[in-house]
């Protein structure tokens, strides 16, 4: 077999392959082999169906899938053996002579190939980030007294006789109150009960300000990429060909997205590399358990039990588009958690309301 490229230009090159008879008789030989073995046609015994006939019925379709499989085989070796970063899949060449199996026996495919291109996502001392810490404040702690007072509270149903509506009568700030929000571990008096709740909304405040961090750092690697070129035509002509729903108006719509989708994708690639970043196990369960827990905590179940937790947590990562993105998530907390400690980090204290601003 003969594999071939062309010199890249715009980043794009075109692989052409040429499969010879010796490339494929034998495999196709064989399987005719096989298929004669298990030939059942009227007028011929078991295994008995003459050769030619099992050709004629079945040797075209023979040879159509082994030729499919050497060039996927071979164009994938010919990637990876060149160590060539290809963006998405190769694509037929719209030049590729038509495959006439009937009258040929030597036959070439052309493969569009887009690479990407060369960039550095790095970030360094130059680098100015901001880390914010935001400030509890007594307003959001009574608030969230209150949310547990309403929820715990008594329920007053509906009197028509009376004209009175359907109510919560708020219950108690007592014991009884702090043992169901945090079971038996509960604080024994109001101080404790407030100390507790500006523990859960300081913790609840640092997810936030992590979350911003991420952002930060996310725009400004992207920064860096921004006027980097990529081959346009070809990603355009590659998704349309992997989304067959997909029309002309909804890409030429999202392209932008998309691109920066991919920039994004190929940042992380090289990031984790550069910081010898990899992804345990026990990293993604521990991180489908912070999930859970937040989760748990939106509904004022302050006190799941770490059963509960882990329980939640597999069942999260039986889903493959769960699992994928917790994957992703922790591979980015990672690399912001690296860029930290590279970047020049400027710690800013604010208020709730001054931190919800930065989003608008």
């Amino acid at each position: 077999m003969q594999i071939n490229q062309s010199e890249l230009k715009d980043l794009k090159a075109v692989v052409t392959l040429v499969i010879e008879p010796a490339d494929y008789q034998e495999e196709v030989a064989k399987q005719l082999k096989e298929v004669r073995h298990k030939a059942q046609m009227p007028g011929f015994r078991p295994g008995m169906v003459p050769a030619g006939l099992v050709k004629k019925m079945y040797g075209k379709g023979i040879l159509a899938d082994v030729l499919n499989k050497l060039v996927g085989e071979h164009l994938q070796k010919h990637i990876e053996d060149n160590k060539i970063q290809i963006l998405g899949d190769p694509l037929p060449s719209e030049d590729s002579p038509k495959i006439d199996l009937d009258n040929e026996d030597t036959f070439t495919f052309l493969f569009d190939i887009a690479v990407a291109p060369e960039f550095d996502a790095k970030l360094n001392g130059k680098n100015k980030l901001p880390e914010y810490t935001i400030e509890p404040t007594e307003e959001m702690i009574n608030k969230q007294v209150e949310a547990y007072t309403n929820r715990f509270g008594e329920y007053i149903p509906e009197d028509k006789e009376k004209g009175t509506k359907a109510e919560v009568k708020p219950c108690a700030v007592d014991a009884e109150l702090f043992a169901k929000v945090y079971g038996a571990d509960a604080p024994k008096d109001e101080a404790g009960f407030r100390a507790r709740i500006k523990e859960d909304i300081v913790r609840s405040l640092a997810e936030e300000s992590k979350y911003r961090f991420g952002l930060d750092v996310k725009a400004a690697i992207m920064k860096k990429m921004e006027k980097i070129a990529f081959p346009e035509d070809f990603l355009k002509r590659w998704v349309l060909a992997t989304n067959e729903k997909m029309t002309q108006e909804e890409l030429d719509k999202d392209f932008d997205k998309m691109l920066d989708e991919l920039k994004w994708h190929l940042a992380k690639d090289q990031l984790m590399k550069e910081y010898n970043i990899n992804v345990e196990k026990e990293e993604v369960e521990a991180f489908a358990k912070r999930i859970a827990q937040m989760q748990f905590m939106q509904y004022g179940l302050m006190n799941v039990d770490d059963a509960m937790l882990s329980n939640y947590a597999q069942e999260m990562l039986k889903n493959e588009n769960q699992l994928r993105g917790i994957v992703e998530r922790v591979v980015e907390d990672k690399i912001f958690d690296a860029i930290k400690g590279i970047a020049k980090i400027e710690p800013k204290t604010v208020s709730q309301e001054e931190f919800d601003k930065l989003f608008k």
